[in-house]
């Protein structure tokens, strides 16, 4: 699934706006850069999409800190924000849609068309009812089902036939915000004996977290077990190479127990080695995102990326821009940026000015 049009009328500080994700020859790009000046409307353009898009998929797509509200999201003086977003589908991932509403057992009309409109009206009420998130319709109408894929699969993970690798097949939007929140994850209960409660961000009665360094250590103790399948990616594995990608000459060296025998993460910096709690702010964004990207299975998906350069050096910005392209399998990727070295380094074709940084680039 990937944008290709994006139309949006009386959304917070856009009257309208009309953007085109394609190349020259009606191709979606695969990464996508919207550069402009801090009160620009880069963050608004992806909150648009993530309202649109959120609903159907059944994702909590909004970052955390946007909240629905007329006053919040219509423009001022207008009545009703629309968003209106062009999808693109290939063949397998219809098929793949297919596939998990046949085992799930519903009577869905999927359809085979690739290109699918689908608008948000916000707020929205008929005489019968009054929409809390907005109203969506599709076109074709059918279209909804191919938007309920990814969510179908994490229902049904408890059947034998459907299992991890099925996320490859269906994709959904994902939204990374300025503080790169919304991570959160379940651990295995084995896993989670060995990695112990930590005092905060912790439900221990379903053992699901929010906190990156238990994930991480999750990833890590569950690569050093010999029970992983042998068809499950090591993910932890995955993210070593993508941080010393990045960070280089720092490195994920692996848990360690510390002074009183608790687990920890052990990084190096190439001379020196230190824990968790010792990472740079820039470490630990491109940790955050790393964590979250391969611990949430993300292919084929939207991913909205708010402000990519933060505190990253140049060096690093270009290093995490370029690897993109390979996280994840068919993924599309919108970032945004008031960065003139990402600007400048970025094709010129993909990139989309929101405004002028006050620089004399042209």
């Amino acid at each position: 699934m990937k944008l290709t049009q994006l139309d949006i009328h009386d959304f917070r500080s856009i009257r309208h706006l009309k953007l085109d994700f394609r190349d020259e020859l009606g191709r979606p790009h695969n990464r996508v850069l919207l550069v402009g000046p801090n009160a620009s409307g880069k963050t608004t353009v992806l909150d648009a999409i993530a309202a649109c898009l959120g609903p159907p998929l059944e994702l909590p797509a909004l970052r955390p800190d946007f909240r629905l509200g007329p006053q919040r999201v219509v423009r001022r003086g207008a009545v009703r924000a629309k968003v209106t977003c062009t999808l693109l589908f290939d063949e397998d991932e219809i098929r793949a849609v297919k596939d998990i509403v046949r085992v799930s057992n519903l009577r869905w009309t999927v359809p085979d068309e690739r290109v699918v409109t689908v608008e948000w009206q916000y707020p929205y009420k008929d005489k019968d009812k009054e929409y809390d998130s907005g109203f969506t319709s599709f076109l074709p109408k059918p279209a909804w089902t191919l938007l309920k894929g990814r969510s179908l699969v994490a229902r049904n993970l408890h059947i034998p036939s459907v299992g991890f690798p099925w996320f490859r097949r269906v994709g959904g939007v994902f939204t990374f915000d300025q503080q790169r929140t919304g991570m959160g994850k379940v651990i295995p209960r084995d896993v989670w004996q060995l990695v112990g409660t930590p005092e905060k961000g912790v439900d221990e009665d379903n053992r699901y977290t929010t906190d990156p360094k238990t994930i991480l250590l999750a990833l890590a103790v569950r690569s050093a077990v010999a029970s992983i399948s042998p068809d499950a990616p090591d993910y932890f594995e995955l993210l070593r190479d993508a941080y010393a990608q990045v960070c280089a000459p720092h490195r994920i060296v692996g848990p360690v127990n510390d002074e009183v025998g608790n687990l920890d993460v052990l990084f190096s910096d190439g001379q020196c080695d230190y824990r968790y709690d010792g990472l740079s702010s820039g470490e630990q964004m491109v940790l955050l995102f790393l964590l979250r990207f391969v611990s949430e299975h993300i292919h084929r998906s939207i991913v909205l990326i708010d402000e990519i350069e933060l505190h990253q050096h140049p060096l690093w910005q270009r290093k995490l821009v370029n690897m993109l392209p390979a996280m994840g399998e068919g993924n599309q990727f919108i970032l945004t940026t008031h960065s003139s070295y990402l600007r400048d380094l970025a094709p010129k074709e993909s990139t989309m000015s929101l405004g002028e940084l006050g620089d004399s680039a042209q």
